[in-house]
């Protein structure tokens, strides 16, 4: 994937993005290579000890959202997954005909 492309995914500027990656491939978590469909471009691509660390912090990510959820009866978790599915298809849809109303667009 492409830096812009990044930060995008991210919601941040290219700026921003680029600081990332340099601080993450000092760590050596991300190296940096030339598009073979244009040398100009550059992709990253997580190295396997990125790739460990990011299997890392699904699992935390997954014990510290098990752990929100838990309070929750079975019928609140239903309810929410079907508002957070109904907000998804909002930020998802396509721009509104009035420039002013948002619908998700970057």
């Amino acid at each position: 994937m492409g830096p812009g492309d990044l930060a995008v995914a991210m919601l941040v500027t290219t700026g921003a993005t680029t600081k990332r990656i340099d601080r993450l491939e000092r760590q050596g978590y991300v190296t940096r290579s030339a598009s073979d469909g244009d040398r100009r471009r550059r992709l990253v691509a997580l190295t396997p000890s990125g790739r460990r660390l990011v299997d890392d912090l699904f699992r935390v990510h997954l014990a510290n959202e098990a752990a929100l959820l838990a309070p929750l009866a079975d019928s609140q978790r239903s309810e929410l997954a079907a508002l957070l599915g109904e907000l998804a298809a909002v930020i998802e849809a396509p721009p509104a005909t009035d420039p002013t109303v948002w619908r998700g667009r970057r």
